[in-house]
């Protein structure tokens, strides 16, 4: 049924298909019949399409808000970047003495070439920037100096610019100024459209006053590249706006960037901007839309105040529901029991296509963990490599010298056989040396290259207990001994004991719990307990700290959802992962003891090999 016409003025333009004066009784009850049917079949289609499409822009609501919220993260990183870059500069000791020399200079020959050594130094940040327009230094008594060969106008009064203007009434020693139009000549030729975004600082003085302030520019040009290039699902437009409602970036538009569009902003961007993050649905021109925004509050600790948000329009989302919903009830006109047919098949592939959805999304964010965990471990054997390395380079310039001795020994006829037996003793005792660092180091390889290898694998293999805690406390070692933990394994069953599965798998889940547990002692260091025991036909492990516990307001929700203490630190990945693993891949349970304030326990039991089970 289309959207124009209502399911009573379908039935009316039945009615007028028949004379019901020419035709029988038993015709005309026939008839009523199966519009009594046909209705009651229309309603329970109607309301039946209606929850599906409720379901569909919960998930495109859900998928919107998490896609937003990475491209948040991401801009959040590029400006990140472009602050530290000016804290590089200030902290510069070269740059810091010639910008508080300049200020004191009265001669004019030195001061040009005090100038040209400040430039100098803007120029090394710059010239081979795409992104940056230009970074300039300005003097309290309005000397403009900038990186690139243009300079401002010679009338130009550098303390009447904009964007230094905006920087002295801020009274704040850092700023984030949103898109807007330069004046500066200097920094408008290296733009293409005089637009730029600004993070400007003081600059200090020995007594800590202020003599001036750093300005980097930022090429809007280049927010709208990478704004540009993400596409939303479902015809959506993604924006950027500032704590004022201004457009930081309207790639759609971007006329309007720098610009508050005052119907827009009364009509959704006020309540985006109230709300911060999340997602609701806001009739616009007649038309719903679905909005998904959340807010960078700030950068490195200076407030920026910018919220990306995306538009879908929610009929779209819907479209290829609603068309079948019309095909529906074409059907249905000619037969009901084909209605309900389509109806129940329609709904059952829907649900197939988000399972495969949720399937995919699983196994991304599984990856992403793994690769995560992969660079933190990556980083624990550089360091622990060291160590061997350094000694046996140590035995091999032994080894290199005692064959220097030894070929020398061949050489002198009065070098007896005793003292060439003595040198070949000493060469094997390097050898004998040197082995069990190779031995070290290949251990700690074949450890990591097991970790190396795709999550999702599902292999069904076999291992041991001795072998699983071989692998974590290779791969762990560095991570326990950096946070000055210590880690007690204690055995109540054989090493020898198999577990059916991928020992990769295991050793990943292994690794995130006892990070976690590492963690809980907010870097303090305490003790780890692992502890293997066996109850039944199960294998039982538990990984025990005595840190900070997790909180009840969380331990209601883990397993259920993404949850971390850690604030903006943490993704929650772990623990929802190790559960998901232990549950798909091993046929085990997992669950957590924890009292806030005195430490958590995770207790893990799996089927052991003798047990009936095979791992997806």
């Amino acid at each position: 049924m289309s959207k124009e016409m209502k399911a009573p003025e379908k039935i009316k333009s039945v009615f007028k298909r028949f004379n019901i004066k020419t035709i029988n009784k038993q015709i005309r009850l026939n008839i009523v019949f199966g519009l009594i049917v046909l209705i009651s079949t229309m309603l329970l289609g109607y309301l039946s399409f209606d929850m599906i499409s409720d379901a569909m822009i919960r998930h495109a609501g859900a998928d919107n808000l998490e896609l937003v919220k990475q491209i948040t993260k991401n801009i959040e990183t590029v400006m990140t970047g472009f602050d530290d870059i000016s804290n590089e500069i200030l902290t510069n000791e070269n740059f810091d003495r010639l910008v508080k020399m300049h200020v004191t200079l009265d001669d004019e020959h030195k001061k040009a070439a005090n100038r040209r050594s400040i430039e100098s130094i803007l120029n090394g940040y710059t010239n081979t920037r795409t992104d940056i327009a230009d970074i300039a230094v300005v003097t309290n008594t309005g000397e403009y100096i900038t990186s690139g060969e243009t300079r401002p106008l010679v009338t130009d009064n550098a303390l009447s610019y904009y964007v230094v203007k905006r920087f002295k009434q801020s009274g704040r020693d850092s700023l984030w100024l949103d898109t807007y139009q330069t004046e500066v000549a200097s920094t408008g030729t290296h733009t293409g459209n005089q637009l730029v975004i600004s993070n400007i600082k003081s600059i200090k003085g020995e007594n800590n006053e202020e003599i001036g302030m750093l300005i980097l520019n930022v090429k809007e040009s280049y927010i709208y590249s990478l704004i540009s290039e993400i596409k939303l699902p479902d015809e959506g437009q993604l924006y950027i706006v500032g704590k004022d409602g201004n457009y930081v970036m309207n790639p759609f538009n971007r006329l309007q960037n720098g610009k508050v569009d005052y119907v827009k902003y009364e009509l959704y961007i006020e309540e985006i901007l109230k709300k911060k993050n999340g997602t609701f649905i806001k009739k616009i021109d007649g038309r719903d839309y679905l909005l998904a925004f959340q807010t960078i509050d700030s950068i490195n600790g200076i407030e920026l105040g910018w919220t990306v948000f995306g538009m879908t329009p929610v009929d779209i989302i819907t479209s290829g529901i609603e068309s079948t919903q019309d095909i529906l009830y074409e059907i249905g006109l000619i037969c009901v029991i084909a209605g309900f047919v389509i109806s129940l098949l329609i709904t059952r592939l829907y649900n197939a296509h988000l399972e495969k959805r949720y399937e995919r999304k699983h196994s991304i964010i599984m990856e992403r963990e793994r690769l995560a965990s992969l660079g933190q471990l990556m980083g624990g054997i550089a360091q622990s490599f060291k160590a061997p390395i350094m000694s046996i380079s140590d035995g091999l310039d032994e080894l290199n010298s005692l064959v220097d001795e030894y070929e020398k020994s061949i050489e002198n006829e009065n070098v007896s056989d005793e003292t060439r037996h003595e040198i070949a003793s000493r060469m094997r005792e390097c050898l004998d040396k040197i082995k069990p660092h190779c031995s070290y180091i290949s251990d700690e390889i074949s450890a990591v290259k097991g970790q190396a290898v795709n999550f999702n694998d599902s292999t069904d293999g076999i291992f041991t207990v001795d072998e699983l805690i071989k692998n974590v406390k290779l791969l762990m070692s560095h991570e326990i001994k950096f946070w000055n933990c210590e880690m007690n394994v204690e055995l109540k069953v054989s090493g020898d004991t198999s577990i059916r599965g991928e020992i990769n798998n295991m050793t990943q889940v292994m690794n995130n719990i006892i990070t976690n547990a590492i963690e809980a002692y907010n870097g303090k260091g305490g003790k780890i307990d692992l502890i293997f025991s066996k109850k039944g036909h199960n294998l039982e492990i538990t990984v025990r700290d005595y840190g900070c516990g997790i909180p009840e307001s969380v331990k209601s929700k883990l397993f259920k959802e993404m949850v971390t203490t850690k604030g903006s630190k943490g993704t929650g990945i772990g623990v929802y992962m190790a559960y998901s693993t232990i549950k798909g891949k091993f046929g085990g349970t997992m669950t957590i003891d924890s009292k806030e304030g005195k430490g958590t326990s995770v207790n893990i039991t799996i089927p052991l090999k003798d047990k009936d089970f095979t791992p997806p």
